[in-house]
């Protein structure tokens, strides 16, 4: 071998392995920022094993390989890292087939360039159907569907593997300058490369690019059979670079063996656009998120996981009675509560931040806004998270009876303050009248039409009595539900001033905190707030709420109610207190609009199951039998 031909293919390996370098760093801009720095190195020792592969084995399966053995050295999902690839080799092929394209105009001598036009149409493809992906809800659900031959585990990956390959293409992370920077560097080093190879074995650039690039569906080595280019030749130049970057990395972890710092080597690089599971501190909802993604089934988790989530990390929904999703939220310098709805929660939403701000500085002591966004359909606000909070409902069963009721009776004398903030009209037979026809008549109708649907007969039982949808038509009879509304005085009030939306709170002033009112009520009565503390403490609505277990056989529902003492004791507290501050007319009023409540919440239920939607509807049957027993 001369000392020029030397020379010429030692440059070429050297400049190979600075290309796979380059590589490998512009790989690491398709992750998330918050990976450590020796998981380059990680990246470097994938590319070099799926090189080696590449060269011996067709079918470009060392991408696969690859993505495998990055997939177990970051601890990611293999799904996501497959998608980077393909976003990586989407890319690649759109250079390579420019090059080839310009090549060809530039010299009409040379063939058609069948390959680079197919490779053209190939990247047209994916990126209209990433973008297709994206914004159609049917094409997701029509992946769904055929993924379902799989089982659950094989499903999810592939709806993973789509999506993060979809969010990556249209997502502009291919066109950011960190990227588009190195793909140039990269390609110009590689041309070098290949250049300095084919002066080393004294053929043409073209020689050299056809087998390396050209061919796809053989091994680097085996395209190269029938050329003038030497297979130990083409060995040493393809395999070189690899051996060095397999030699490097094992140095390199020999080195850091005894003192890694992954933890405060934070990378640095581009953010990628694209909702990937390092969003989501568990895997369970990330593939809750998918799963409601690619199903079309809870269109508010799949819309949080694309419009609430580009700046947290989410770590838990909490549950909520209501169709907005509530969620602990992790930001770059605190833990929030963060809640989110779509269409008319979103409208509700909007509502509840606009109150919260509204009565930030009243008499009842409510959490702060700290920040809200809306958008097309969506909105969603923040609250803090303080130290050593828990839920009312939680505390209640952990405290002494007089620690507990001290704090309710602080609740209740908050309460009357809010209503006596500002004084208000009494409410318009107008109003009373939009009340009961919403709240009362239309959601009644709703329940007998589910009822009917579920149950299919007039008679059901619940818990061994038997009950009649014919006790409903008081629902439906203006004289008798106007006789009930006897008080029409109106107030400024919380409007669902339930146990579930008390938070204990021992580090501020008060010792809690009220979350979400609901402002939109039509007819605003003062004892609406008192029934909501009502619709908690009568029949154990927060135990319900969480769990609704009931049996369904034929028509017989067995619901267990299983009210705590502790929610017993500050029932009948409840019931004095009214009577004490009002009249005992006031204490039938607010059973009244105990039932007016669960006749609101339990469509909310129906959507949400069948299960659910039953539950509650057997729980406003027992109300409504239980109130016309005692004032008819």
């Amino acid at each position: 071998m001369s000392e020029t031909r030397t020379l010429w293919l030692t440059a070429s390996v050297l400049l190979l392995l600075l290309a796979h370098l380059v590589r490998a760093y512009r790989w690491s801009l398709l992750f998330p920022r918050t990976q450590a720095e020796p998981d380059r190195r990680g990246l470097r020792l994938s590319l070099g094993i799926g090189y080696a592969v590449n060269a011996i084995v067709p079918l470009r399966i060392g991408e696969i390989v690859r993505a495998a053995v990055a997939t177990r050295l970051r601890r990611v999902r293999f799904p996501e890292v497959m998608a980077t690839v393909v976003a990586e080799r989407v890319a690649d092929i759109s250079v390579v087939t420019a090059y080839v394209l310009g090549g060809w105009l530039s010299a009409s001598e040379q063939g058609f360039p069948l390959m680079a036009i197919v490779s053209a149409a190939l990247v047209a493809f994916l990126a209209a159907g990433a973008v297709a992906l994206r914004h159609s809800a049917s094409l997701r659900r029509l992946l769904w569907l055929v993924a379902g031959i799989f089982n659950p585990r094989i499903r999810v990956a592939i709806a993973d593997f789509a999506w993060s390959t979809a969010e990556i293409l249209v997502g502009g992370t291919l066109v950011r300058w960190q990227f588009t920077l190195a793909t140039f560097a990269m390609w110009s080093i590689y041309c070098a490369a290949y250049s300095c190879f084919a002066a080393a074995i004294g053929t043409s650039l073209a020689t050299v690019l056809d087998p390396l690039l050209l061919q796809p569906f053989l091994s680097m080595l085996q395209s190269s059979a029938g050329t003038v280019i030497a297979a130990s030749d083409l060995r040493l130049f393809v395999l070189a670079p690899v051996v060095l970057i397999l030699a490097a990395q094992t140095l390199s972890s020999l080195l850091h063996k005894e003192r890694r710092k992954v933890s405060s080597l934070r990378y640095r690089g581009p953010k990628p656009h694209f909702a990937a599971s390092t969003r989501f501190n568990h895997s369970s909802n990330y593939d809750g998120f998918l799963d409601a993604l690619f199903s079309d089934a809870r269109s508010v988790v799949s819309g949080f996981g694309m419009q609430a989530v580009g700046d947290c990390i989410v770590h838990r929904y909490l549950h909520g009675g209501s169709e907005a999703l509530t969620a602990l939220v992790e930001t770059s310098d605190r833990m929030l509560i963060r809640k989110f709805g779509m269409g008319t929660a979103a409208l509700k939403l909007k509502q509840q931040a606009d109150w919260l701000q509204r009565h930030a500085h009243g008499a009842l002591p409510l959490v702060p806004v700290l920040d809200a966004r809306s958008g097309q359909g969506i909105f969603s606000y923040d609250m803090p998270l303080w130290e050593r909070t828990s839920e009312y409902h939680e505390a209640i069963h952990s405290s002494a009876l007089p620690e507990t009721s001290r704090t309710f009776l602080n609740i209740l004398h908050g309460i009357d303050r809010l209503h006596g903030t500002a004084p208000q009209a009494s409410a318009s037979a107008a109003q009373v009248d939009g009340y009961l026809a919403r709240k009362v008549g239309d959601n009644a109708a709703q329940l007998a039409a589910f009822a009917h649907g579920s149950l299919g007969g007039q008679t059901y039982w619940i818990n061994g009595v038997e009950y009649d949808l014919a006790e409903w038509a008081a629902f439906h009879d203006p004289v008798w539900l106007n006789r009930q509304l006897c008080d029409r005085r109106t107030a400024v009030i919380h409007g669902d001033l339930t146990i579930e939306n008390i938070v204990v709170a021992p580090e501020l002033a008060g010792g809690f905190y009220i979350i979400d009112p609901n402002p939109e009520n039509i007819f605003d009565s003062p004892l609406i707030d008192w029934a909501k503390l009502m619709q908690s403490l009568h029949l154990g609505y927060e135990g319900l709420n969480k769990s609704s277990p009931i049996a369904l056989e034929d028509r017989s529902i067995t619901l267990p109610i299983a009210r705590s003492e502790a929610y017993a004791s500050l029932h009948k507290l409840l019931e004095t207190e009214i009577v004490s501050r009002f009249t005992p007319d006031a204490l039938r009023e607010v059973y009244f609009h105990e039932l007016v409540n669960y006749l609101r919440l339990t469509p909310y239920k129906m959507r949400q199951s069948v299960e659910r939607g039953m539950a509650f509807l057997a729980c406003t049957s027992l109300l409504l039998r239980k109130y016309r027993e005692a004032y008819g």
